[in-house]
């Protein structure tokens, strides 16, 4: 069953991509998986940063 949850496209150039499938290899992950996880931390980090400023 198809997700209902908006999508992004992401174009990066191959240097990269080759880059991202090495670790995401690694992490036992595919590279939609990695950088899912890694935009999660991300908007994570950025949250607190911005609790943080308004504290």
């Amino acid at each position: 069953m198809p997700s209902s949850k908006p999508r992004i496209t992401l174009r990066l150039d191959q240097e990269d991509i080759e880059f991202l499938d090495h670790w995401a290899n690694k992490e036992f992950l595919t590279v939609p998986q990695l950088t899912r996880v890694l935009v999660k931390r991300a908007i994570a980090e950025q949250k607190k940063l911005e609790q943080n400023k308004s504290a």
